[in-house]
């Protein structure tokens, strides 16, 4: 129903958003603000998006908190996937370990992309059909 088709007008509003708000520190940047204060606008501004994101989307069931009541497209599901395994703690890992090691630390590269989509192919649709929320709660 509504929730499935302003799916793409909130994700579009979020996306201008962001690129407003990019923008609007590229200018105060360019006005002589100080990088400390931009610093200090970037990050509590951050927190206060997620703050209201919680507060507008707050629920009592387990099933609405982990998986959003099943409700969500695969595509966007599979936006979020990707977001998740293309996090700045992967590509941080991944440039040091490949800094560090050279070549060798390719092993660690392949076997995180490659271990990502065994997990996914393999046990993501198994965690929808029998019910559960996280990889533990279906292999336990």
């Amino acid at each position: 129903g509504g929730f499935i088709n302003n799916l793409g007008k909130i994700y579009g509003i979020y996306t201008g958003g962001f690129a407003a708000f990019v923008i609007f520190l590229a200018i105060l940047e360019q006005m002589g603000v100080s990088n400390q204060v931009i610093g200090y606008l970037f990050v509590f501004l951050t927190i206060g998006v997620y703050a209201l994101i919680g507060v507008i989307s707050r629920t009592a069931e387990m099933g609405e908190y982990y998986v959003a009541g099943r409700k969500v497209p695969a595509f966007y599901n599979g936006m979020a996937t990707g977001s998740d395994w293309m996090s700045a703690a992967s590509f941080i890992g991944m440039a040091g370990s490949l800094y560090l090691l050279g070549y060798d630390g390719l092993a660690f590269v392949l076997g995180w992309t490659g271990g990502y989509l065994l997990v996914s192919i393999l046990l993501a649709p198994y965690l929808r059909k029998f019910g559960q929320y996280t990889v533990p709660d279906f292999l336990g």
